[in-house]
């Protein structure tokens, strides 16, 4: 078997790898499982395509293989694939791909093609789903294949849930690891939110949250989330750059409503939103805001972004973000 995987889900790339890692006898593991970087092409290969020692699964995977590194020697390397021995699973493993490649077309001739994107950072229902389901699948090492590893049961009341997807966002790695650290304090019983928020921290507020709370004019949410990212040594200019984007995104997506722009995959494309699924979601979050609002926003995060550009300290960026807070209250 040939597998391609793909995206930037690194934990479900990892849990991926350990199933078919789990295929080999453990005992076997040394002679039957190896790595290579994205150079060993060659060296690959030849291990991939002799037969195995232990009459058992071979696993061979070659990392970072985004494509664009290989050119004609590869293809021809590559054209050993069809006499790969039904033993051996082959993964070729990249956060992502060129697919105009040749090279790609070539692979995917006779690979499987597995893609694993991150949930958007927006979809806190997906994130909850992904949580739980986490937390049916977990095991008590990561590392370990299925035959050592013991199954994890982890029960958590809904509003836990909803918590920790706010908590930790759409970083199922830490999810992972979180879940694996409350199954061993809960010992079997259903966990509650006042233990879950004990146990896990919520070191996620991002700009993302910071932007929401500035648009609902919530001044005292917007202090803490801002001092959470400064304390965190999160750069001016990342927070900046995303507060913009977002004001941004919301201004276009409340004019083109406020134009008569109805459908949605107009809306997508007349605002350059590359997920039309992220159209509900911006619909509900400019309902009840003010346009005018919106592009005074706009203005006050360019200008700040403008002015740090020229030298300056960025100083100013609590009191701009306290200006657009104040744009969105309620009088």
């Amino acid at each position: 078997m040939i597998v391609l995987l793909t995206g930037d889900d690194e934990y479900a790339i990892q849990s991926q790898l350990n199933q078919y890692k789990a295929e080999i006898d453990f005992q076997w593991l040394s002679l039957s499982y190896h790595r290579f970087s994205d150079n060993q092409l060659d060296k690959a290969l030849s291990v991939a395509r002799t037969r195995s020692l232990t009459d058992g699964k071979k696993l061979v995977i070659v990392e970072n293989c985004h494509l664009k590194q290989w050119g004609d020697p590869e293809l021809a390397t590559l054209q050993q694939l069809v006499q790969l021995p039904n033993s051996t699973i082959l993964v070729f493993v990249a956060n992502n791909v060129d697919k105009r490649l040749k090279v790609y077309k070539h692979l995917v001739k006779y690979a499987k093609l597995l893609e694993f994107s991150l949930i958007p950072p927006w979809r806190y229902d997906l994130i909850e789903q992904a949580i739980v389901s986490l937390a049916v699948k977990l095991y008590t090492n990561p590392t370990d294949n299925a035959v050592t590893a013991k199954k994890i049961k982890l029960l958590l009341s809904e509003d836990a849930v909803t918590y920790l997807a706010q908590a930790i966002g759409n970083d199922m790695t830490r999810a992972a690891s979180e879940l694996r650290k409350l199954s061993i304090y809960a010992q079997g019983r259903k966990l509650e939110l006042g233990e879950v928020q004990e146990l896990v921290p919520c070191q996620t507020q991002n700009s993302l949250q910071l932007a929401a709370a500035m648009r609902e004019g919530k001044s005292h949410k917007v202090l803490q989330l801002l001092d959470d990212l400064l304390s965190r040594s999160e750069p001016f200019m990342v927070i900046i750059s995303t507060l913009l984007t977002q004001f941004r995104t919301w201004l276009w997506v409340k004019s083109a409503i406020v134009s008569g722009v109805k459908k949605d995959g107009e809306l997508a494309q007349v605002c350059n939103i590359s997920n039309p699924h992220r159209i509900y979601y911006l619909r509900q979050e400019v309902a009840n805001t003010n346009i005018n609002a919106l592009a005074g926003a706009v203005t006050m995060i360019l200008d700040l972004e403008m002015s740090i550009k020229r030298g300056a300290d960025g100083r100013d960026l609590l009191v701009v973000i306290l200006g657009v807070c104040r744009l969105f209250q309620v009088v």
